[in-house]
C-alpha cells in the first residue's frame, strides 16, 4: 500500500471520528444504541483535549506522511 494513501486514509478516519463525536449523539435520536457508541467515544475525545493530549491517529499519520516523504504536522 502506498504510505500517502495509508496517511490519506488515517486522515479521513480522524476527521470521521471527530465529527461523530460532535454529532454522535443525534443519532441516538433516531436509534437508542447509538448511545452506547457515541458515549465512550465523546468521553474520550473530551478527556484528549481537555487533558491536552494527543491522540493516537495523530504520529501514525505523520509516521506514514514522513515514510511517503512527505511533511507530517504536529
Amino acid at each position: 500500500m502506498d504510505y500517502g494513501l495509508a496517511a490519506d486514509l488515517i486522515l479521513v478516519l480522524h476527521l470521521l471520528f471527530i465529527v461523530f463525536v460532535v454529532f454522535g449523539g443525534l443519532l441516538s435520536l433516531h436509534r437508542s444504541y447509538w448511545v452506547w457508541v457515541h458515549l465512550p467515544a465523546m468521553i474520550w475525545g473530551v478527556w484528549v483535549e481537555w487533558a491536552g493530549l494527543i491522540c493516537p491517529l495523530t504520529p501514525l499519520e505523520n509516521h506514514f506522511r514522513q515514510l511517503a516523504t512527505e511533511q507530517g504536522y504536529k
